[in-house]
């Protein structure tokens, strides 16, 4: 990961102190409500072809259908994706998939500022200083402040080495040794570390090293213990098996609901104006999404929309969710999201999962907001001015060239509820 000093607007004032508030699970699913649609109808408001309206302004094309979809009704069953071990609901698979903020499955390369904080859609009253993991599958190379609102995992073998502060709020575990170069680290629960400690390293809680390791002179901590081996996981799983998008994308093109409503498969093939498309609950295949102009999905229950190919939105995506509605936005190809216009659903960023299949390089181009779940094991994020985004992250490798705050939405944890899946623990 690639990261380029800028002024954060939101964390640049929040310290990650060793007094922390935890939070109450997220709240069970709300009550559900129909999910009725009509035909579809590229019409404008006042039934034109749509285009500009009276005043000038670009009047928005309603692709809406009046068709239930007969396989379901209501919020419908839960999403199911397919993977090496079953078909657990897509909720439960992210539940156990996105408990870090941030997930690189691969080295990290940080050259600017990138920090991370928690909350919960279900309840946005409350806040949470301890959800916000980072984890990183490789080394941590940081020449730039590393400060996460949770945990820090780095299962590389060659550890961390940095030239700026590292900070977290709960526990660090290290792979390799921890060279801190200059300035410090400050961790705010016990540290685990798999090799020598060198520079100021300041531990609240144990320091825990494997037998025969160095600890320099500099390192505080409560205690150091070297009776055991330490050990790291990689904190992301990566797998192919962990979820077939590729197998989901082509069941849903073979089934679907598409015919029941009457959606066409390159019916956002070419969105030139603001258009907005309600979809029912079901499942649904389209060939390629690519809009220049502002796209709207309003979901009305537990939806599911497979897109065979790329997905390149040029003025923004909004996702408009009912209450406990869910959308599972499946990509076989590349995504592109670029205009600086959001891209999610700005109140409820744990309802909408993003399951990429692709390995082209995903491009957040012009700092969208972005609110989702994004799963993207085999891609390369590239985030040139920035990655504002709410939700969680996984990449095969993410490169951002702005200071960045992630906002973890920790109602991911409770994303299995819907099918009585026990919700997530937070990263310990």
């Amino acid at each position: 990961m690639h990261l380029n000093p800028v002024p954060s607007p939101r964390a640049a004032g929040r310290g990650l102190g060793r007094g922390v508030r935890r939070v109450l699970p997220a709240l069970a699913l709300v009550a559900s409500i129909a999910a009725c649609t009509r035909d579809i109808n590229l019409l404008a408001r006042d039934g034109s072809a749509g285009g500009a309206g009276a005043d000038g302004a670009d009047a928005v094309t309603p692709i809406d259908t009046s068709s239930t979809n007969p396989a379901c009704t209501g919020l419908g069953p839960p999403i199911v994706l397919p993977t090496n071990t079953g078909a657990p609901c897509a909720g439960a698979l992210a539940a156990t998939g996105h408990r870090f903020a941030l997930c690189s499955c691969q080295a990290m390369n940080a050259t600017a500022r990138v920090r991370t904080d928690a909350y919960d859609s279900s309840n946005p009253s409350l806040t949470d200083e301890v959800a916000a993991a980072i984890g990183i599958g490789g080394d941590l190379v940081a020449s730039a402040e590393v400060r996460a609102g949770g945990a820090l995992w780095v299962a590389g073998a060659n550890g961390i080495s940095a030239t700026n502060s590292i900070r977290t709020s709960t526990s660090l575990r290290v792979g390799g040794p921890m060279v801190m170069r200059s300035d410090h680290a400050d961790i705010g629960g016990d540290a685990f570390v798999n090799g020598n400690v060198t520079g100021d390293v300041r531990v609240s809680g144990a320091l825990h090293v494997s037998p025969g390791v160095t600890v320099d002179g500099m390192v505080e901590a409560t205690m150091v213990d070297s009776t055991q081996p330490v050990t790291v996981a990689s904190p992301c799983d990566c797998s192919a098996g962990f979820v077939d998008i590729a197998g989901a994308i082509a069941t849903a093109a073979a089934q679907n609901a598409d015919a029941a409503i009457g959606l066409a498969p390159g019916a956002l093939a070419s969105v030139t104006t603001p258009t907005q498309i309600s979809l029912p609950c079901g499942s649904f295949s389209l060939s390629t999404i690519n809009a220049t102009a502002a796209l709207t999905l309003i979901v009305r229950g537990r939806t599911l929309l497979a897109v065979d190919g790329d997905v390149t939105v040029r003025g923004g995506l909004a996702v408009q969710l009912d209450p406990s509605a869910e959308l599972d936005l499946l990509v076989g190809g590349q995504l592109i999201a670029s205009g600086g216009g959001a891209f999610g659903a700005s109140s409820a960023a744990a309802r909408f999962r993003v399951w990429i299949a692709g390995t082209n390089t995903i491009v957040f181009d012009d700092a969208p907001t972005v609110n989702a779940i994004i799963h993207a094991p085999a891609a390369w994020v590239n985030a040139a001015s920035g990655l504002p985004l709410s939700g969680s992250l996984l990449a095969r490798d993410v490169s951002i060239g702005a200071d960045s705050t992630l906002h973890f939405d920790r109602a991911v944890l409770e994303g299995g509820a819907a099918c009585n899946a026990p919700a997530a623990a937070i990263v310990p």
